[in-house]
């Protein structure tokens, strides 16, 4: 009897394939992961926001016309200084931001998973 050392191509092919597999189930699994973290960043952003607004319709009792800048109230109060980007930044993923009227607002964001629905929205109480 010959007592070979070392591995068979078969075995090599084997043990390769599965390392494979298991790289590929690893990758896919961590970017669903950091699509989930970037919604719920997202989620988080839009009730920052919505806290500053009602800061500023509590006190003034409007709604700010725009927040690109920050949440700036009618009276020059400022309750949110910058306005949160969004975790990607390429311009599809945006906050939009919308006055219906001095006392009504739609503020909303597209979200990456494919969820129902596909953006987060918030609309004032």
């Amino acid at each position: 009897m010959k007592n070979e050392k070392g591995f068979t191509f078969i075995e090599l092919l084997v043990s390769v394939t599965i390392v494979a597999v298991m790289m590929s189930v690893a990758v896919v699994s961590y970017a669903n992961v950091n699509q989930r973290s970037r919604d719920s960043k997202r989620r988080a952003d839009l009730e920052t926001i919505r806290s500053a607004l009602e800061i500023c319709r509590a006190n003034t009792g409007t709604y700010p016309a725009s927040i690109t800048t920050g949440v700036t109230c009618s009276d020059g109060a400022i309750t949110l200084t910058a306005t949160p980007a969004d975790p990607i930044n390429s311009g599809v993923h945006v906050y939009s931001y919308s006055r219906l009227t001095t006392t009504t607002y739609t503020l909303s964001a597209q979200l990456e998973l494919p969820t129902n629905p596909t953006a987060y929205q918030v609309t004032n109480p």
